[in-house]
C-alpha cells in the first residue's frame, strides 16, 4: 500500500489531512501488534497417546538369569548379569494429560513363565497378592508442563531359554484416582509384544538354575498360582 496516497485522499464531507499535519500534530499513533506464543496445553508430544501411558521403542535389553527358588523375590542373586536379550522397551512413561492433578498406578502381567519384569530394580508378581499393582503415585495436570513420570524397565529370566526367539507380550494397566488409596478407575490398558532368547556363550548355556548366588534381598511377595512376571 502507498501511504502517501492514503494520507493525501480526500475524505467525502471531511476536510483533507495531510502528512504534514498528522506530524505537527502528533496525532499519529502505530499500532503494536503483540505475537504471543500459546501456552503450553496438553503436553502435545507426550499427551497425544492415548490414555496418557506410552512405552519406549522397543530395544535389546540384557536379560540376567537367577535361581528359579527366588524367581518371585523382589530383588533376588543374579546367576549371570549378561545372560541373554529382552526385546522390549526400556521404560515406561504415564502423563497427566488432564487439567486436574490425579493419582496413578498401574500394573504389568506377562504371557510368559519365569520371566520377570522390573520396574526401577523392582519386581512385583502378578500371581501375588499385590497382583502385579505397583505404588500409586500423583502427577500435576496437562502432562509434561504439570507432570509426566517414567520408569525403566529391566528384564530377568528363573528358566533356561533356547538362543532362538521366545515370544513375550506384556500388558500394562493404567488406573487414576484423586487419592493415593483410590477408588481406582479403569483409563487405558496397552499391550507390547518382544521376543526373549539366550546368548549364544559358554558361560550362558552353563547357567544352573537350581542353584542360587549369594547376594540379593529375600523379601519377596506372597506368591500365587501363577509363576509369569
Amino acid at each position: 500500500m502507498n501511504i502517501s496516497k492514503v494520507l493525501d485522499a480526500p475524505v467525502t464531507g471531511q476536510p483533507r489531512i495531510g502528512r504534514r499535519s498528522v506530524v505537527a500534530g502528533a496525532a499519529w499513533s502505530v499500532p503494536t501488534v503483540l505475537l504471543v506464543a500459546p501456552a503450553a496445553q496438553a503436553a502435545v508430544s507426550q499427551c497425544t497417546v492415548t490414555g496418557s501411558i506410552q512405552t519406549g521403542p522397543q530395544v535389546s535389553n540384557t536379560m540376567r538369569a537367577i535361581c528359579t527358588a527366588q524367581s518371585q523375590w523382589l530383588n533376588p542373586g543374579t546367576l549371570l548379569a549378561i545372560y541373554g536379550v529382552a526385546n522390549l522397551p526400556a521404560y515406561l512413561e504415564i502423563c497427566n494429560c488432564q487439567n486436574a492433578a490425579s493419582w496413578y498406578r498401574w500394573r504389568e502381567t506377562d504371557t510368559l513363565s519365569e520371566f520377570q519384569i522390573e520396574v526401577d530394580g523392582v519386581h512385583i508378581d502378578q500371581g501375588s497378592s499385590a497382583a502385579g499393582y505397583r505404588n500409586s503415585f500423583f502427577l500435576p495436570g496437562f502432562g509434561t508442563t504439570g507432570g509426566c513420570k517414567r520408569f525403566a524397565l529391566t528384564y530377568r529370566t528363573s528358566v533356561a531359554r533356547p538362543t532362538t526367539n521366545t515370544d513375550v507380550s506384556v500388558t500394562f494397566e493404567l488406573e487414576k484416582a484423586t487419592s493415593s488409596s483410590g477408588p481406582w478407575t479403569n483409563v487405558t490398558t496397552l499391550t507390547v509384544s518382544g521376543t526373549v532368547h539366550r546368548n549364544n556363550s559358554t558361560a550362558a548355556a552353563n547357567v544352573d538354575f537350581n542353584t542360587c548366588s549369594a547376594g540379593g534381598s529375600q523379601t519377596r511377595l506372597l506368591r500365587g498360582a501363577s509363576s509369569h512376571d
